[in-house]
């Protein structure tokens, strides 16, 4: 069984939990949810996590449940600390600018976003730099995750996130990106799952108006995915329908339509990584699966881990950006 250390609202460490069971989720829901004994005493604002490992946060919850033999600890992984606090240029900025060696400039907003008490950024060098990165205060994506691991990829880095005891906080840093499509199917590095599905292939576009003055356009991809307003395929080849906004006119409803049919077409491939439980794999590594034998192919990025914490230690289900 894994052991899973639990800490006081201050980040002292107590000791390790008895047993623990549940997960963690990092990447997308960035949550946990952990049944732990009752007299280990855990409560709101104390942290659970696995040293040397991204799985680990801050309880938000308790859940008591009176005819059961453990209480439910659910709350924020390190990453949904970050998802939680957002990003605001200064008073009188538009936009806050990022600029330096990249684990200088966690650092820095580690302390602005007011975590330094449960994290910390490495000390090392990353080689790598952020040169005018802006965020907008009229932009959707300010948590301070999405900032984080936008500003990353756009150096070709990624964000790792370890717990140090020593430190006493999880540790943020600044690595390459890494790239796996090389080691796909027919490589040695790991098995790959390949689906292909047959995507939508036509929307039928309804906006503004009413009865027979209400704009409606059709849009189409042929077999390569390739969007157009000319229909290429029939019968039971065809999958159509219906797009609906009741705000946009002819032009605006076309444009809008092309743009989703073109991500309904991401549902043509989908690659899932079979993990045999070791940790090989980060946010936003670059994965590709082959097979030559059966002629498909997909590249795509990890998006999520739920790592399972329970009696034959810890297990991990890794899901690429084309499954969640």
């Amino acid at each position: 069984m894994v052991s899973v250390i639990h800490a006081d609202a201050h980040g002292r460490e107590i000791g390790y939990l008895e047993w623990c069971e549940g997960d963690f989720t990092v990447g997308r829901l960035n949550t946990f949810e952990l049944r732990v004994p009752p007299s280990d005493g855990v409560r709101a604002g104390d942290y659970l996590m696995v040293e040397g490992t991204e799985y680990g946060g801050v309880v938000d919850g308790m859940e008591v449940d009176t005819t059961r033999d453990y209480v439910t600890a659910s709350g924020r992984t390190w990453h949904g600390l970050l998802a939680t606090t957002v990003v605001v240029p200064d008073p009188g900025s538009e936009r806050l600018v990022l600029t330096g060696e990249i684990n200088a400039v966690l650092g820095r907003l580690i302390e602005r976003q007011g975590l330094g008490l449960c994290m910390a950024a490495s000390g090392e060098d990353s080689g790598m730099r952020l040169d005018g990165y802006g965020v907008s205060r009229a932009s959707s994506r300010m948590d301070a995750y999405t900032v984080v691991t936008d500003a990353l990829r756009s150096v070709g880095a990624k964000l790792r996130v370890r717990y140090d005891g020593g430190l006493r906080r999880a540790v943020l840093s600044a690595v390459p990106r890494a790239e796996y499509v090389s080691d796909g199917l027919d490589g040695n590095r790991g098995d790959f799952v390949v689906r292909t599905t047959r995507p939508y292939n036509h929307l039928h576009c309804m906006g503004l108006g009413e009865g027979t003055a209400r704009a409606i356009v059709d849009v189409y991809a042929d077999a390569d995915g390739n969007v157009s307003t000319t229909q290429t395929l029939f019968g039971s080849d065809h999958k159509a329908k219906v797009y609906e906004n009741t705000n946009l006119e002819a032009d605006e409803l076309l444009a809008e339509g092309m743009d989703e049919l073109r991500d309904l077409q991401e549902e043509l491939r989908t690659c899932s990584v079979v993990s045999d439980g070791s940790e090989r794999y980060d946010i936003g590594d670059i994965v590709g699966g082959v097979s030559v034998e059966h002629g498909v192919d997909v590249t795509t990025a990890i998006a999520s881990i739920v790592a399972t914490v329970g009696a034959d230690g810890l297990t991990l289900e890794t899901k690429t950006e084309t499954e969640v």
